[in-house]
């Protein structure tokens, strides 16, 4: 069957291995033991004065659920059959398969990116086919290879980047006119795209950056390329799996906040931070604690990033619903200054500026900012990334001479955004 065929019998992110592994969590929800641990690591939290501010207490069940979530997925990763890309990382609900499955998240996790992982044999060796569309393809693909697996919180690196194994981007890959390219993985080289494994168990990550949520998720498909036995596979080892690990994951992803980016707290923004490896680029991080009236105003420099993204998180750094609310925008969802800058308003309620950011009702949270695919060979300096960070009223934005939308177009704006974020699921 050739790539295209393969391509035409089912969306690209429903996989065999995507179905089992949904249909695995939803069951898994459902187990009487692990919603008793649940709820007693909820009440340690609830002690905690991130779980005691009122933004924090609010949001604290949302964030347990995700993170749950989000190590089921994981656990399942590792009990496959056979390795398989899995989708998953995506704060927001999605409603496919028959079914809907609640957000899966841990921790910044922007609704701009296709996340996906598959546990493998390092000494094993692998092909992933794939293929972009070529009309809609992706701001960027990068793809990791890491030591370990996503069930352990992996070591951090300056709080903010993993260190790979290995990375490569679509920069690095040969495409051919159809958009189809393959990558091996494995301990010794074999390909002009490689990827170069080590022993023991690994993780293969990648995420398709949407600039546009119009844009397609790649299609890929993970191949074993020396003979490997399938495994059966068994609920009820996730299930042990998961009680095992549980604790320690959802206590490391709700320490993160304290740590990242030095644990950022009132109305600050962090210096530029330059990332290495397949996300090389830059991110700036900030936090807000806003009163009724206020507003921040942030003006950025898109620098010809072919993917810049501005998005907000609740004190556990989980996102709201994405397709509900405007929580994050990206390159095709920003309206430019003038001069090409982007200025963006972080506000309680609709201040009628075309780059509202918006907080939900929570009185605190934190946001980051990416840009990631740079021109070439382009000298940026950090510190000039973003232009502007004030604390405003929001009496005082008309001042500011930003562009605007009236009430028909916000609402025509949420309905494209809804629609387009489920398109990815097409």
């Amino acid at each position: 069957m050739t790539i295209q065929e393969t391509e035409q019998t089912r969306p690209v992110l429903a996989t065999p291995s995507q179905i089992l592994a949904e249909d695995t969590l939803l069951e898994i929800l459902e187990d009487a033991r692990l919603k008793r641990l649940r709820a007693e690591l909820r009440d340690q939290l609830a002690a905690t004065p991130r779980g005691q501010s009122p933004s924090g207490a609010a949001t604290l069940d949302e964030a347990i659920s995700q993170w749950s979530n989000s190590l089921i997925m994981a656990e399942t990763a590792n009990f496959l059959p056979a390795p398989s890309q899995l989708w998953v990382t995506d704060d927001t609900p999605r409603e496919w398969l028959g079914h809907t499955l609640p957000g899966v998240g841990t921790s910044g996790d922007n609704p701009d990116a296709i996340y996906r992982i598959a546990s493998v044999d390092g000494a094993r060796r692998f092909e992933v086919l794939g293929r972009f569309d070529p009309d809609r393809r992706p701001a960027q693909l990068n793809i990791e290879l890491h030591r370990g697996t996503k069930v352990t919180p992996p070591h951090m690196v300056n709080n903010t980047d993993l260190t790979p194994l290995a990375s490569i981007t679509d920069r690095h890959l040969q495409i051919a006119a159809d958009g189809s390219f393959r990558i091996t993985i494995g301990p010794k080289e074999e390909s002009p795209v490689h990827l170069l494994s080590a022993p023991g168990l690994l993780s293969l990550g990648s995420r398709d950056m949407l600039a546009d949520w119009n844009q397609r998720p790649s299609w890929m498909d993970l191949r074993p390329l020396d003979d490997q036995e399938s495994a059966p596979f068994d609920i009820a080892a996730v299930k042990q799996a998961v009680y095992r690990d549980l604790p320690n994951y959802l206590l490391f992803w709700a320490n993160f906040p304290n740590v990242w980016f030095g644990g950022l707290q009132g109305n600050r923004i962090s210096p530029g931070h330059t990332r290495t490896g397949s996300m090389a680029g830059f991110t700036v991080a900030l936090s807000w604690n806003l009163r009724p009236g206020e507003a921040i105003a942030v003006t950025t420099d898109p620098v010809g990033a072919a993917y810049t993204g501005f998005q907000l998180m609740d004190p556990w750094m989980i996102g709201a619903n994405a397709k509900e609310h405007q929580v994050s925008l990206n390159l095709a969802q920003t309206m430019p200054n003038p001069d090409g800058t982007f200025t963006f308003v972080l506000a309680h309620e609709d201040p009628g500026v075309a780059n509202w950011l918006d907080t939900t009702g929570l009185a605190e949270g934190l946001g980051l900012i990416r840009w990631q695919a740079t021109p070439p060979g382009a000298s940026i300096d950090p510190a000039a990334l973003v232009r502007d960070f004030q604390v405003i009223p929001l009496t005082a934005l008309d001042s500011l001479d930003l562009p605007r939308v009236n009430p028909e177009q916000r609402a025509a704006q949420l309905a494209a955004r809804a629609a387009e974020y489920h398109s990815r699921t097409l």
